[in-house]
């Protein structure tokens, strides 16, 4: 039986691990094609050959050509985009008085200007063809104050805001916009954060979330009707202890 996504052409930026690498995987098996982005070509070429049925474009997102291109791309290859998944970022934590400016420009050009160059470029292309979704990949430190975040936290409420209002200039054109708000999800990137005051007891490797899990609830997002939109979901791990 032909699946619901089964087709649909699906761009993702910061695809070569973790999270993005996951969502490449989940979309590959709903018999998506997909147009895979990162800033560094060796992970995502290695995961579209792969995959199948996918291509590799090395992408820096915190370039408004470089998005451009890869839109051009996905639409070249495969004559269209139906979904834009604007998954690429990056954290620098510690004392707001301690970061520096190269940490606070690495993570507003990616985690904000990225997503907004890439909506923008994905708009477009959907605006045209009267039909599309955009998922933007916040965090729930777009939805909470915590300490030795504070840059952080103002790159994912920026990426909040800034989908809230896309989602409403998008939907008279039948493009649906969404974001998605993970709490902790078990990536190697918690293994090297010695400082992190994780409460007493919580180890991430075991008490945060896959990121299969968190992929899934992208694809079920996907697959909702298009007559109407999820603006957002929040997800956090169920910490027992």
């Amino acid at each position: 039986m032909k699946k619901a996504l089964s087709g649909r052409v699906v761009c993702i930026t910061g695809a070569g691990r973790g999270l993005g690498r996951a969502l490449a995987e989940a979309f590959a098996a709903e018999g998506c094609q997909l147009v895979l982005a990162a800033r560094s070509s060796g992970e995502i070429d290695e995961l579209a050959a792969r995959l199948g049925n996918a291509v590799a474009v090395q992408t820096d997102v915190r370039v408004a050509a470089d998005v451009d291109r890869l839109v051009e791309a996905a639409v070249a290859e495969f004559g269209r985009l139906d979904i834009m998944v604007n998954n690429a970022g990056l954290a620098v934590y510690g004392p707001v008085e301690g970061t520096s400016p190269d940490a606070v420009d690495a993570m507003i050009d990616t985690n904000v200007k990225g997503v907004i160059f890439g909506s923008q470029a994905a708009l477009r292309v959907m605006k045209a063809q009267g039909s599309g979704l955009i998922v933007n990949i916040s965090s729930i430190a777009g939805k909470l104050h915590l300490p030795n975040e504070a840059v952080y936290n103002a790159s994912k409420w920026a990426v909040n805001g800034f989908t809230g209002t896309l989602r409403l200039e998008a939907a008279p054109h039948n493009v649906r916009v969404s974001c998605v708000c993970p709490g902790g999800i078990d990536t190697p990137f918690w293994r090297a954060m010695d400082f992190y005051p994780f409460p007493e007891g919580v180890d991430p490797s075991v008490d945060f979330m896959r990121p299969e899990e968190v992929a899934a609830s992208v694809i079920e997002l996907a697959k909702k009707s298009d007559r109407y939109v999820v603006p957002e979901i929040v997800m956090v791990p169920l910490i027992r202890g």
